[in-house]
């Protein structure tokens, strides 16, 4: 081989290993790692540290974790009532992001991305705290944050003007409090919270959906609880899932597509 090619592959390694020279960051979960990525587009090398299917309240940080949130420039995260162990790590050379910053939770409630107005505020301070780190890709930021958010006040606007003739039936863990008192439903939740319903919560579930024939019963994504099913065989009532963002089959998903599909799944619904 002559010495030209040599010197030439030699080179071309070099800077094939290190051929993207943007920001490094990783986020916590699905809502703000797609935030994350619409604002950055191509000029960040953005990772979602859950992988899909882990239930990210049970969820710790692994030493292969801690490292690569170490090597990363900006960690991204949702809130310390969402993910406690954030503040309990040391990230002394990467800049630490919560998206929840300056948003008044309800209950301690940390879901707050299902409103839309909410999901915005989250976007708003991930692009301040990107622009902060890497002031030089500032205006092509702050230009994707823009678009991105029309694309949200699109959906917003869907829900707020959908109608709202009946409640929505919830049989799986129920989150969606701030989705509901952003755009007006009522709704019946199994569930309090992660915890199954009793014997007599069943009862009442059952009773509240025959005397209101309702056909639509709701959970979220991923495996099907077994009291949703039980819940489903027994009124007859047809499982529909609303997403909630916890987790994603994969990262194809993005927010507007999950949140246009929850939209589709409501309407149905609502137009029984």
């Amino acid at each position: 081989m002559k010495l030209k090619t040599i010197i030439f592959l030699a080179i071309f390694s070099l800077t094939s290993s290190r051929a993207f020279a943007g920001l490094s960051v990783t986020c916590s979960l699905f809502p703000v790692y797609d935030f994350t990525r619409s604002i950055t587009g191509t000029l960040a090398d953005v990772k979602l540290l859950l992988p899909p299917g882990i239930e990210p309240h049970e969820y710790e940080p692994s030493p292969r974790d801690i490292k690569a949130l170490n090597d990363s420039d900006v960690f991204v995260f949702t809130s310390v009532e969402m993910e406690a162990w954030s503040a309990k790590i040391s990230l002394p050379h990467t800049k630490k992001v919560n998206a929840s910053e300056g948003i008044a939770l309800v209950n301690n409630d940390p879901h707050v991305w299902l409103d839309i107005s909410l999901s915005k505020k989250m976007a708003k301070n991930i692009l301040e705290a990107l622009c902060s780190v890497d002031p030089e890709n500032s205006s092509s930021y702050r230009d994707n944050y823009d678009k991105f958010c029309e694309r949200l006040d699109e959906i917003d606007a869907k829900f707020m003007n959908m109608k709202k003739n009946k409640a929505l039936v919830f049989a799986g863990e129920f989150s969606a409090g701030y989705f509901m008192r952003r755009y007006g439903f009522d709704y019946v939740s199994a569930y309090d919270g992660e915890n199954e319903p009793s014997v007599k919560r069943m009862a009442e579930i059952l009773r509240y959906i025959k005397e209101h024939k309702t056909r639509y019963i709701f959970t979220d994504t991923g495996a099907i609880p077994p009291v949703t099913r039980e819940i489903s065989s027994q009124s007859g009532a047809e499982i529909l899932t609303f997403a909630t963002g916890h987790n994603v089959p994969d990262t194809d998903t993005t927010f507007i597509g999950m949140m246009t599909e929850n939209y589709h799944h409501v309407q149905e619904a609502m137009n029984d």
